[in-house]
């Protein structure tokens, strides 16, 4: 069994027409959702959980999962709710800076009642990421989700993906992060959140990756951008460089990068154990390998579900 289960937030990025920013479109979005549909462009079978509003944008968001072939029996129509939306504004380098619109949305009120109804058995990887945890609420029913997920054998995978204006109080960043590792296999941090998280804790970048390890994190990617990427675990230290690219629009490529190393995971050594893959040395480099390559190539167009690669685009 190969199929993922992403959980979180899918909203409308209102995405601008050039870089500076002078006119925006309205385009599906959300990093739980850029995974699944990624995951489901390779040719893996992904589900989207989650909560979208009663609007106008809920029909697009909807129509936009089908059209990538990503299961919908999970996102829940929050009744009298609105579809959160983020404002993606670009510098000349094509990087971004993010304004949400963003309370009490759909997103967010997500419940356990939602969850009881998901059939936990037909996954083998729920994939989240952190914008479901700055709203307590949401946090409670996010770590529920984790739960259920440990209590059926699935492998977790969590982006850490910080949006440190969505946080009411920054200072509990590091703490209500930290109620999720325990539950993680598989964690994705930037270089910069890693650097933020350990000086929260008051601790080294160094220090802090191998306090994750003895919380039982089996694997911990650290992307930088355009510079080399780390695969740590327990055994083994690697660093990878990114193809170079002229990026067009970095909107997608973390989430491209993720899909990708998970899809690699569960469709290129479909006879080996992923919890076994996880901790192959020579495996982890080929996973990483594929997915630098799928988020170098989501760097070459714009948007966020359009620009993440097919199968062809990356082998």
């Amino acid at each position: 069994m190969n199929k993922l289960l992403s959980y979180g937030e899918l909203l409308i990025d209102m995405l601008p027409h050039d870089n500076r920013n002078s006119a925006y479109s309205p385009i599906p979005g959300g990093a739980p959702a850029n995974v699944a549909v990624g995951y489901a462009k390779l040719g893996g079978s992904a589900t989207f959980c989650g909560g979208m509003g009663d609007d106008n944008f809920a029909k697009q968001l909807t129509k936009a999962l089908i059209e990538y072939n990503v299961g919908t029996d999970y996102l829940f129509t929050i009744k009298d709710s609105q579809t959160a939306m983020v404002i993606v504004s670009l510098d000349e380098q094509a990087e971004r800076s993010f304004n949400f619109y963003r309370h009490e949305t759909a997103d967010l009120l997500v419940n356990e009642q939602h969850l009881e109804q998901i059939q936990w058995q037909d996954f083998s990887v729920l994939h989240f990421c952190s914008n479901t945890l700055t709203d307590p609420l949401a946090a409670n029913a996010t770590v529920t989700a984790l739960e259920y997920a440990c209590q059926h054998n699935i492998l977790i995978s969590f982006d850490v993906n910080l949006r440190y204006s969505l946080w009411k109080t920054p200072d509990q960043i590091a703490k209500v992060i930290a109620r999720c590792y325990g539950f993680c296999d598989i964690i994705k941090l930037s270089r910069d959140e890693l650097q933020f998280l350990a000086n929260t804790k008051g601790t080294t970048p160094d220090c802090y990756l191998e306090e994750l390890l003895t919380l039982g994190v089996k694997l911990i990617f650290v992307t930088d951008g355009p510079n080399p990427s780390k695969a740590i675990s327990r055994k083994f230290s690697i660093e990878q460089n990114a193809p170079k690219i002229t990026a067009l629009d970095t909107t997608s490529a973390g989430d491209a990068f993720i899909a990708g190393v998970l899809y690699y995971f569960h469709h290129f050594n479909s006879n080996s154990p992923v919890n076994e893959q996880i901790t192959n040395e020579k495996i982890v480099a080929q996973a990483m390998a594929f997915g630098l390559r799928c988020g170098s190539k989501a760097c070459l167009k714009k948007g966020a579900f359009p620009a993440l690669p097919i199968l062809d685009d990356v082998i």
